[in-house]
């Protein structure tokens, strides 16, 4: 308890209102992320019926439930498919124009992206709602690689965790806030209005953000701007004294002058660089792998088949939403306390496990009424082993483990890892389900036993260290 208390402390001690500002202002990156995966979740049936009509229009015969399965999957995991490509380009943006500066102008594709969404039904062309949410995952994919790495270099070290993990707490926030407007907004009629609540963070963005400083890391190392890196310094932490940091960064940028030219060919064979690759490379298919976005992307689905009403399945996905926000915050407050490696370790262990009794529950069927209310607490327990630290560490922790030379070019590969994955699994469950039931989430929990043994043997504790101790870590 003494060390929760002197943890906490820790954390709200670091109350410059400029620094708390920019790391509030930089997450709200985050939303497109989340909105967007959710907003098709509860009015998916609206939007089914809305495609069929658009084919009988169009060919004057019903489109087959098989077309609409697949169709619908797409739509769903195109969002994933722009992520990757927007993960990708994490590298270039972040290097040629700044971190701060491409996740500013990274806007210009959340509205590109909304405007097509919205379009969608003014037209009757539904190819317009793929394009727009390809269009948005490229949004998102960009801002979820620059924005992990703007908040890691912007935070003290012994925050680096609860600051790394706000990007999560928004996407979490964001799922909720689109699972309520979808159950509002979500008919025949209102269901393009839906698309219009991404205009409020990206016009928060684009009024507040000039206001930050640049990284100063980039603007040291990248730069060679020290008077900038030191003027950003003093804006962050509302002192001028700052000088234990700057030599921080100084030591930083020494570990920098070892490691030049970072390519894929020098990832892989330094030993040191690529034992931190595979295990922030791991960890980011782990977060998608482990079963969370199946539940996310078809929830309402999922529960609907547990014999919920269309109602009751509706709330029950907003109450999962709740969870996973209470249990994300509490999680990143503790994260720096706890440690990354055991709140892992837990989350993949707790997640296998709830996800195998899921799996004997649903195929069990009604053999008993209260069947349905053990699938339901199930469901909740592994949002809540997922919250705790598995939907929130491999974000950070790419950025947290490299220093700054291959930072960004290792974020762009993990990143797109982690939305690849991402896109296999919102493309392939529902079709995975129809031929296999629900002995589809046992896929999920020989993965989650792999990652958990995977975080056992290669993960280790990094939380309050330095770049510079990290990095020592890897050349022992």
């Amino acid at each position: 308890m003494v060390r929760v208390k002197h943890h906490l402390e820790r954390i709200f001690s670091v109350s410059c209102s400029k620094f708390i500002f920019a790391v509030i202002i930089a997450s709200l990156s985050g939303f497109q992320h989340g909105y967007h995966t959710g907003i098709v979740n509860i009015p998916a049936e609206v939007l089914q019926e809305w495609i069929r009509d658009i084919v009988i229009n169009r060919t004057g015969e019903p489109a087959s439930d098989n077309y609409i399965m697949v169709l619908w999957s797409t739509i769903v995991a195109i969002f994933s498919l722009g992520g990757i490509v927007g993960g990708a380009l994490t590298n270039l943006f972040a290097e040629k124009f700044g971190r701060r500066n491409s996740l500013l102008w990274s806007n210009v594709l959340a509205l590109l992206g909304i405007v097509f969404l919205i379009y969608s039904k003014v037209s009757d062309c539904y190819e317009l709602l793929i394009v727009g949410r390809f269009i948005a995952g490229v949004n998102a994919g960009l801002n979820s690689g620059l924005c992990q790495i703007y908040l890691i270099e912007i935070a003290p070290d012994k925050i680096r965790g609860f600051v790394g993990g706000f990007y999560q707490l928004v996407i979490a926030t964001s799922i909720l806030i689109s699972q309520v407007i979808g159950m509002k907004l979500g008919d025949e009629e209102q269901w393009p209005f839906m698309f219009l609540i991404g205009f409020i963070p990206v016009c928060l963005q684009l009024c507040l953000l000039p206001l930050c400083p640049e990284s100063p890391k980039y603007l040291l190392i990248t730069k060679g701007d020290k008077e900038g890196a030191e003027a950003a310094l003093v804006w962050f932490r509302g002192t001028n004294n700052v000088y234990k940091e700057m030599y921080k960064l100084k030591e930083e940028d020494n570990l920098h002058k070892h490691v030049n030219d970072v390519n894929l060919s020098k990832l892989l064979c330094d030993i040191s660089l690529r034992s931190r690759l595979a295990v922030s490379l791991i960890l980011n298919i782990g977060q998608q792998l482990c079963g969370i976005n199946a539940l996310i992307y078809f929830s309402n689905g999922i529960f609907s088949d547990m014999g919920m009403s269309e109602r009751v399945a509706t709330y029950t996905t907003i109450a999962m939403g709740v969870v996973n926000v209470v249990v994300t915050l509490l999680g990143i407050l503790f994260v720096d306390c706890i440690g990354r490696r055991i709140v892992l370790l837990i989350g993949f262990l707790g997640m296998g496990l709830s996800t195998l009794l899921l799996a004997i529950v649903l195929n069990l069927g009604k053999i008993a009424s209260f069947m349905d209310y053990i699938a339901t607490v199930l469901v909740f327990a592994f949002v809540i082993l997922f919250a705790m630290g598995v939907g929130t560490i491999p974000w950070f922790l790419t950025g947290e483990i490299f220093n700054h030379t291959p930072r960004s070019f290792a974020v762009t590969i993990t990143v797109s890892s982690n939305w690849l994955f991402n896109f296999v699994v919102a493309q392939t469950f529902l079709p995975l389900q129809s031929v296999i039931g629900n002995y589809a989430f046992l896929v999920f929990v020989v993965f989650d036993c792999l990652f958990y043994f995977f975080t056992v043997l290669h993960l280790p504790e990094t939380a309050r260290r330095s770049a510079k101790e990290i990095f020592e870590i890897y050349y022992e």
